[in-house]
């Protein structure tokens, strides 16, 4: 005897439709998810810039700095916001690299878009060992082209870019430390050949 087919279901076409729909949307999010998700931690990559961006701001409870004054020194700029979770863990690791003192990089830590009151209670309790300046309206993180929270750019010792993170770092992890030791020794020389030296 033969074997009876059971009838479809009305409106079945139309569900297997949306099911093969949704699988195809749940299938893209995650691609999309894969592929934005942050690079690993404790990746420094070579910042292609042709020059340094000018950053001249008001420092927290202190006068302006203005980035040329650290001519002779390698430099890392760091953008954070008190209210990013990943920056207050990458903050305290720039602060043991400060410790770390003869040697280390100049730091230089701006915090975006925040009022001065919320900076300052936020370091109240965690203090640091170097400047924070305050980009009240976002106009660095514009000029140097910051995409999201944290972002940390290293410069070398004549004020050139050198190297860009784009995502959290311990910057006292061996790789880190590795790529900061390899930036060179000695500051550039002038078309004279003579070394420079901070203004």
């Amino acid at each position: 005897m033969a074997a009876v087919k059971a009838p479809e279901f009305r409106g079945a076409h139309r569900l297997g439709c949306r099911l093969e729909l949704f699988r195809r949307i749940l299938l893209a999010a995650v691609s999309l998810v894969i592929a934005s998700a942050p690079c690993a931690a404790d990746e420094l990559r070579p910042w292609p810039a042709e020059a340094v961006p000018v950053l001249a701001l008001s420092q927290l409870d202190g006068p302006g700095i203005d980035l040329a004054e650290f001519r002779g020194a390698p430099v890392i700029v760091h953008f954070f916001a008190t209210w990013c979770a990943p920056c207050i863990e990458e903050m305290a690791s720039l602060n043991a690299l400060a410790a770390v003192g003869k040697g280390s990089p100049a730091i230089l830590a701006v915090s975006v878009g925040e009022v001065d009151a919320r900076v300052r209670n936020f370091f109240r309790d965690r203090p640091v060992a170097f400047p924070i300046l305050l980009d009240r309206d976002r106009g660095a993180m514009k000029t140097w082209q910051v995409e999201g929270l944290p972002t940390s750019f290293v410069l070398d010792r004549g004020l050139r870019p050198a190297f860009k993170a784009a995502e959290p770092l311990d910057w006292t992890s061996p790789s880190v430390a590795a790529v900061l030791a390899a930036l060179p020794s000695t500051p550039p020389k002038n078309n004279r050949g003579e070394k420079e030296t901070p203004p």
